[in-house]
């Protein structure tokens, strides 16, 4: 009995996947590959990529891996290797991305904390982080920390595994400041990595993992550049002051905290959003959860 096209070329196709440098594809990825190769593979006119979809998960080629939106009626839909890891399926989804937040953490093993969680972010240019016509006052700012952080809607999460992906967009004056490779993944570097948990709490574990980040990267890190970075992505809040106040109850000497206190605003700004049972640190005007500086 004469073969089915994908049964005839079942061998070429697995060598084509095995010998890939791509952990994980998604759909639009696997129907340009069979668009490309489907000559060269024989196989029949009446197929088309769903076929093929279909032919490499039931041949454990590639694993079909469904992501659910956490907030609408909609999903994502993931070939990957048996080798692919989280982090490969987040840059494989967000092509030109890179991990920030929580998952810059464990890259630069700033967390014991293993979250099943993969944070993916892309820049995208506007002036002041797109807070151009915000007025920089006390009321103001005590409004806007007033509320809850404001999360990412696209978010999913995976039925193979139970890993959620989050996929981010940063605005800022200057795009890719401080983006980096670690074994071959797009990421933020240690400084970057610094300042996106301090900017956005909610994506890294809380105040306390964030202070804990602060002190596992003490030896490591370049206070130029960070202060440098903080230039570069100039953002209309006082994140110079809440960046001292990490270093400082990290333990940075006194000299080394000027660059960044000698930066400090009027404004008496806030290490996270919605605080209760907060406190005031006079030097470096910043409010915070009491028991922060028992660390």
């Amino acid at each position: 009995m004469r073969k089915e096209s994908f049964d005839r070329a079942s061998a070429e196709i697995a060598d084509f996947f095995k010998n890939s440098i791509h952990e994980a594809y998604t759909t639009n990825d696997i129907q340009k590959i069979f668009e490309s190769q489907k000559g060269q593979w024989r196989i029949a006119q009446y197929r088309n990529y769903k076929h093929f979809i279909t032919f490499l998960n039931n041949r454990k080629i590639l694993i079909l891996d469904i992501q659910n939106h956490d907030f609408q009626n909609s999903e994502k839909k993931i070939l990957r290797k048996s080798t692919c890891t989280p982090f490969d399926i987040g840059l494989t989804v967000k092509k030109g991305g890179y991990l920030c937040n929580y998952s810059a953490m464990q890259i630069h093993q700033l967390t014991l904390q293993i979250p099943k969680t993969v944070y993916i972010s892309e820049d995208k240019y506007a002036p002041y982080g797109g807070n151009l016509f915000v007025e920089l006052n006390q009321d103001s700012v005590n409004k806007a920390f007033s509320k809850p952080q404001r999360v990412s809607k696209e978010s999913y999460k995976s039925e193979y595994d139970g890993f959620r992906y989050v996929y981010l967009q940063k605005k800022h004056n200057s795009i890719n400041v401080g983006i980096t490779k670690i074994n071959g993944l797009s990421v933020t570097d240690l400084e970057r990595t610094l300042i996106d948990i301090a900017v956005r709490p909610a994506y890294s574990g809380g105040a306390f993992q964030i202070l804990e980040a602060y002190n596992k990267a003490k030896k490591k890190i370049n206070l130029n550049k960070l202060d440098n970075y903080l230039k570069d992505l100039d953002y209309i809040y006082p994140y110079h002051q809440l960046i001292g106040f990490y270093l400082d109850l990290a333990g940075f000497p006194e000299k080394d905290l000027n660059l960044f206190l000698n930066k400090k605003s009027d404004i008496n700004f806030y290490q996270t959003y919605n605080l209760t049972n907060k406190k005031l640190n006079k030097k470096w005007g910043i409010f915070y959860p009491t028991g922060l500086e028992a660390l």
